[in-house]
């Protein structure tokens, strides 16, 4: 089995945000990470200080472990990895 190219990874991150976008109601805030990365920094725009941050890989697969979520302020929380992620992050408060 190959790597999936940047582009394949990309496409499928949008995929799942775009069908979780269309079941989700006010008070949802879907990230996309396109780009491999141990931080994501992620402006939502809820005003909520303590967000429920969800955050899965580009296959759509819950990621559970080595996650650290950290809320800046009112708008903008940081989720940190271990290792360089894609994906995606629902923020609800």
């Amino acid at each position: 089995m190959t790597e999936p190219t940047n582009r394949q990874l990309a496409e499928a991150i949008n995929r799942n945000a775009d069908l979780l976008e269309k079941h989700l109601g006010e008070g949802v805030y879907v990230h996309r990470q396109q780009t491999p990365s141990t931080t994501w920094k992620v402006t939502h725009k809820l005003g909520s200080l303590r967000p429920l941050i969800e955050t899965y890989d580009s296959g759509g697969n819950l990621i559970g472990h080595a996650v650290n979520r950290q809320t800046q302020t009112l708008d903008f929380s940081e989720v940190t990895f271990a290792i360089p992620m894609t994906g995606f992050a629902i923020i609800r408060f």
